[in-house]
């Protein structure tokens, strides 16, 4: 038995998935993208059931990569049942996707999440709201549990009938259907007939197959038709016309109860209003930057001396009894590829995603979005652009792989691009923080922060200019503040992590061998002198710091590490000025991605794209480099 679950974003899908399989599912690529689909084996009745968790959408129709795999996955397979998650709190969206599931034709279940909440709020009546629509709806919590067990007895005991239900839409539109049922009723489609014209009507092609040759030349008469004579698109008032029938339907089941504004209301509207919004925001990226920095570096500390003593040259020692040139090579490289995990994955990342978590449970993000949505558009993004930049703070893999949340491909390369050059992650602040920031102070810091957000407006200014505009919306659920759960954060933690490591790691300890085999044979020193005029000259640095730059291709902070080994001194200040360390760390701010990150862009934009990015990073890093050195030698 297959059952498809599906849903509005953040109605606690995931956690009904979660609670009905366990967290231990198989992840997979939908064919052709990069979008991942989870599926888990359960036994439901005696019977052997796989579960699968499509991506959250709000339409059939939905535009988005994620969503668009959501709905290509609905129709092109033939589930025995479609579970919809909805929000008892919200019920509007839910019910039109339930809408458009029952005119396709499928077996659909409610589960009817976040109970708890909605029966504080006021009555819904499941039994007529069940009644109206003909399907079953079970009511549950998810993060608590309630109602799984009700819900899994309802899956293994569910028999399909279909529903009578029907949006009843606008009058032309209704004879729209009406003619072209006339004309092509004896069609034998793989949906009931009503719901595919009205798919059709919208000027979705997924649905055009089995359609006679000639007909949608008549669609598209009768859908610019109706544009004349309403002045709008046919698809929008059908829009209009299910979101008028969910509003009809919860006036008759859903009896508000008289309250109070709550505190959690008023912070709220707090965090909406740009006058106070901005200001909560600057102390949460504060507050994130500091946990970030501080912690992290603890963390790190503790970790490597943790490392040293209990693993200590173990590797470098396995790697000696190897012999030659190689064997030391090796042996340095599985140490370095140990010690990046203990020093970026777990103090950095990891602790990054704790606080992601938090963010995101707490409802606090989403008004981040909207509160920005505006000024994102005055440089040709939306506010949901700022989702992947948050989260590329804490490392630029997961930061590429969160650009699939928006709609456009347009816009997702932009966000992307704007990250790999402009959006420091905590390897690139550790960098910043431990040359410029120890060794110049805070001023320098806040130089090469400005310059970076000065970057991210032009970028996408620039590239808002130079690539094609595809037509996208705003389209977020603003979920209640609320105090975050503990078992989903870390859910959503172990998943991240995990990704992370899936992703970067083998390319991290294959990149770290190659380098450090390529030292070891000399081949890397041999590049110092004959690239002297350009380290030297151009950007006046020490000739020798091209081995930190490429080594920095590997892992953004080894490159900063390496100076210590390069100079033969940990009292940095004594070889370089700075100056030096100013055009040295904003290079390596905006310098190419990490292997890692490109690993990342390559799965998510193909090769030509992302080969496009990372030569533009590296033109741009090393002109930025030219152009401060010279400022900072003949104008400052």
């Amino acid at each position: 038995m297959e059952v498809l679950l599906v849903g509005n974003p953040n109605v606690g899908k995931s956690v009904v998935f979660n609670r009905l399989t366990g967290i231990g599912a198989i992840s997979s690529n939908y064919p052709g993208t990069t979008v991942e689909i989870l599926k888990g084996e359960v036994l439901i009745g005696g019977k052997p059931t796989t579960i699968v968790d499509l991506p959250g959408l709000y339409s059939l129709s939905s535009g988005a990569e994620d969503q668009m795999v959501a709905s290509r996955f609905l129709l092109e397979s033939d589930p025995d049942i479609v579970v919809v998650v909805a929000d008892a709190t919200r019920l509007e969206p839910g019910l039109v996707l339930i809408s458009q599931l029952i005119e396709m034709g499928f077996p659909v279940l409610v589960a009817m999440n976040m109970m708890d909440v909605a029966r504080k709020r006021g009555d819904l009546d499941v039994k007529a709201l069940s009644d109206m629509l003909g399907v079953p709806i079970v009511p549950t919590v998810a993060v608590t549990g309630e109602g799984m067990d009700e819900l899994l007895k309802a899956i293994g005991s569910y028999e399909y009938s279909k529903s009578d239900f029907k949006v009843r839409y606008d009058s032309h539109i209704e004879a729209y259907i009406e003619v072209l049922c006339r004309g092509l009723g004896d069609l034998k489609l793989k949906y009931p007939l009503r719901g595919a014209f009205i798919k059709l009507l919208e000027g979705d092609r997924l649905f055009s197959e089995g359609i006679p040759d000639g007909t949608w030349e008549k669609i598209e008469r009768l859908r610019q038709e109706f544009k004349e004579e309403h002045d709008e698109d046919l698809e929008v008032h059908v829009n209009r016309d299910r979101y008028g029938e969910a509003g009809r339907i919860i006036s008759e089941v859903v009896r508000a109860k008289p309250q109070e504004r709550t505190l959690g209301q008023k912070l709220s509207d707090l965090t909406l209003r740009p006058l106070t919004g901005i200001p909560i925001l600057m102390l949460v990226l504060a507050g994130v930057l500091a946990s970030i920095i501080f912690i992290g570096g603890y963390l790190e500390g503790l970790l490597l001396d943790v490392y040293a003593q209990t693993v200590g040259d173990f590797f470098l020692d396995i790697g000696s009894s190897l012999g030659g040139k190689i064997g030391p090579a090796i042996g340095m490289g599985l140490d370095l590829s140990i010690q990046a995990i203990l020093a970026l994955v777990i103090p950095y990342i990891l602790l990054f995603y704790i606080i992601l978590a938090l963010l995101e449970d707490s409802g606090y993000l989403p008004r981040v979005v909207v509160l920005l949505d505006s000024l994102m558009h005055k440089i040709g993004l939306h506010g949901q652009a700022l989702i992947p930049m948050l989260v590329s703070m804490g490392c630029n893999v997961p930061g590429i792989l969160a650009t699939r949340v928006i709609e456009s491909r347009r816009e997702k390369l932009i966000v992307a691009t704007i990250i790999i050059m402009a959006v420091p992650c905590t390897a690139q602040m550790a960098i910043i923080v431990g040359t410029v920031g120890n060794f110049g102070g805070v001023i320098y810091v806040a130089a090469i922060l400005l310059i970076l957000l000065a970057l991210v407006v032009l970028l996408a200014l620039l590239m808002h200019k130079a690539i094609k505009f595809e037509p996208g919306s705003l389209m977020i659920e603003i979920p209640d503040l609320a105090i975050p759960r503990p078992d989903n954060v870390f859910r959503k933690t172990y998943m991240r992590v995990k990704e992370f490591f899936l992703i970067a790691f083998p390319i991290l300890l294959v990149g770290s061998l190659g380098l450090e085999i390529l030292s070891a044979y000399g081949i890397l020193e041999a590049i110092v002198e004959p690239m002297a005029f350009f380290t030297e000259g151009f950007l006046g640095l020490p000739a020798i710091i091209i081995i930190a730059l490429i080594f920095g291709i590997l892992r953004k902070e080894m490159s900063f590490q390496l100076l210590i080994v390069l100079f033969g001194t940990a009292d940095l200040a004594s070889v370089m000025t700075v100056n030096q360390f100013f055009v040295f760390a904003l290079i390596m701010a905006t310098f190419m991605p990490c292997l890692s990150t490109l690993a990342a862009m390559i799965r998510e934009y193909g090769v030509k794209d992302s080969l496009k990015v990372t030569i533009a990073s590296i033109a741009l890093a090393f002109s930025l480099g030219g152009l401060a050195n010279f400022l900072l030698t003949h104008v400052l």
